[in-house]
């Protein structure tokens, strides 16, 4: 395990068991994390919680803090495994947790952002990010 991986569940811990002072009752949208065999795909856990900092308030699985950032099909890594696990808290459906900006994601990111009055065009930008995180700007 990561120290990134080991410093993540540190502080979904903290957060799940009231350690954030001011911070709602944290809810959770989990999946499990799988062991993967050397090449197969590895899959992470989706512990979403309320942070705030002192700009933003917001629901975060802890692997991107971004609010911005556009993210488009394609992409790999930390912000895609974010929305993923964003996209399963608030009940749609990614595929799996794997960080690869894919079909199922750009779907359930359409799905979405039709659904709250967007356009679903499938990229997270400046007015999807705050839809997702279900927060506000300070």
């Amino acid at each position: 395990m990561s120290i990134r991986t080991k410093a993540v569940l540190a502080i979904t811990a903290v957060a799940l068991t009231g350690g954030l002072a001011g911070a709602p009752a944290a809810s959770a949208a989990t999946s499990p994390t799988v062991a993967t065999s050397a090449g197969a795909a590895t899959t992470y856990s989706c512990n979403v919680y309320w942070r705030e900092t002192a700009n933003y308030a917001g629901y975060t699985a802890g692997y991107s803090w971004a609010w911005n950032d556009a993210v488009y099909p394609g992409h790999v890594g930390d912000r895609t495994v974010e929305i993923q696990c964003q996209l399963k808290f608030w009940g749609y459906n990614p595929g799996p947790v794997d960080g690869d900006y894919g079909t199922q994601t750009t779907d359930a990111v359409k799905s979405f952002q039709s659904a709250n009055g967007l356009t679903g065009d499938g990229i997270v930008g400046q007015r999807t990010w705050p839809l997702l995180r279900g927060g506000y700007a300070k």
